[in-house]
Formats: C-alpha cells, structure tokens, sequence
C-alpha cells in the first residue's frame, strides 16, 4: 500500500520483514495490484476513520478504531481510501519467511503459506509485537538484532498457528530442548558474551533452526534467547565491578539491560 507519507515516522528493515510506522497520512486512495509479500496493517488513529476497502473476495466500506488489523496474503490485490488524516503500522512479511518457518515447524502443506484476508481484525499478539518493534526502532535499536529477529520469528509464528491454512501436526515438536543442544547453544552465547549476537547463529550452535530455538530456548531455560543474553550481560558486568573492573561497552542489546532489574 504505497502512501504519500507526510509527518513523523520510523521505518526499519530486517531479514523477513520491514516495518513502517506512518503517522497522519492525508486522505488519499492506496492500490497495490500485487503483493509481493504478506501485509499487516494495524490502524493507529485515535479518531475512528472511515475507510473504503477492496481486496481479493472483499469490497466495503467501514470505520477503522484504533488497534483495528488487516491483514491480506502475498499475491492478493489491495485497495484502501480514506477520507480523512489515517496513522498505522505497516508490515510486510517476508513470504520466504513465512514458508521457510512453516517448513521449520513441519506443518502439514507448509509449503504453500496462505493468512487469507481478515479485515479489521482484533490481535492482542500482533498488536504487541509491532509496538515493542516500533519502540526498538525509536530507541535506536537498543535491543540489537537479536531482539528484532526474535519478535519477527514469534510474529511468524504466530501467524502461521492462528491465520495459516494448516496447524502443526500432533507430536511433532519435542516437549524440552535436548541437554547436548542446549549446552551447544550455551556455550556459543557465553563464548560470544561481549559480542553482536544473531539467533541464526546461535541456532546453528545448538543445531536446530531459529524458529525451534526460540520456542525451545524459553521451555528450557523460562527465558527468551535475547532475555537470556541480556540476564547474563547483566550478571557478568556485576562481577566485573564486584571485582573492581572497569566495564567494557557491550553490545547494542546490552543497552535495554539497564530496565532489567
């Protein structure tokens, strides 16, 4: 949906999605004739806005509240027209993404990935991860990479459980992260501590994919990967200072530990 932006914004891009926030955008008409990736869009307004909408299987006319989700899937048609100033997020999903994640988690067909269109959807989850992407951005990435790719792999994943054409066969994901992985993945963060993490390659030491990782990583330890990092980021600088050394600059990611307490 190609808008003539106006106004205060963040815009970021990652592997597997991009991510804009646009802020009163004048009233105007949006068409894309084809998607070349999955969209989500969340409505922002404080104002109810009344909206015309057109996508494949759907045309009507109806009034966006904030917190209001569209969302159409990749090579769907989109139109949308408002009439007055119109704030959202919008993110484009990845469709490799989509489809490489589901082949990750062996849900049945997940080669083809279809959300089929919803519009003006309610999502608390979806919600959520744009917001907590929307402030990493506007902090200036304290988060890292690591963060931002954990949210997008959770934003997939869900996706895929409760929009996906097909749901992940019984039996299919083990119930805890093997020890031998586990301590794979373990030894590689603390190795890498003082360095930029990425879940690819922390996955890679453990020898599972990211999406496993990071559902796993959390029913083994109780922690996300990046909370995990940033746990023991924390743990290690107060030793450090313990010890009456001085503390080195960490990592991007280390910055947001500062709000852990």
């Amino acid at each position: 949906m190609p808008v003539n932006r106006t106004g205060p914004g963040s815009f970021g891009e990652w592997p597997g999605l991009q991510f804009a926030e646009q802020v009163a955008v004048p009233p105007q008409e949006a068409r894309e004739p084809v998607l070349h990736d999955h969209l989500i869009v969340i409505h922002l307004t404080p104002q109810p806005v009344k909206v015309f909408e057109r996508a494949d299987g759907y045309r009507g006319e109806g009034v966006a509240r904030p917190g209001d989700i569209n969302v159409f899937s990749a090579g769907d048609m989109t139109t949308c027209r408002w009439e007055s100033d119109l704030s959202f997020f919008r993110l484009d999903l990845s469709a490799s993404m989509a489809k490489r994640v589901a082949e990750e988690l062996e849900l049945p067909g997940g080669g083809i990935v279809d959300f089929g269109r919803h519009i003006r959807l309610r999502d608390d989850r979806i919600l959520q991860i744009a917001r907590w992407l929307s402030e990493d951005l506007r902090a200036g990435a304290p988060g890292g990479s690591l963060y931002a790719e954990s949210l997008i792999r959770m934003l997939t994943v869900h996706m895929l459980h409760r929009y996906g054409a097909a749901s992940a066969r019984p039996g299919s994901v083990p119930g805890s992260l093997a020890r031998n992985r586990l301590d794979g993945a373990l030894q590689y963060i603390h190795a890498y501590l003082d360095r930029e993490l990425s879940l690819e390659a922390i996955a890679a030491a453990a020898h599972v994919s990211p999406s496993h990782l990071v559902r796993l990583f959390r029913q083994a330890t109780g922690l996300a990967p990046h909370q995990y990092v940033i746990r023991e980021r924390i743990r290690r600088a107060r030793v450090l200072l313990y010890r009456g050394h001085a503390v080195g600059k960490w990592p991007p990611c280390s910055a947001s530990a500062t709000k852990v307490t």
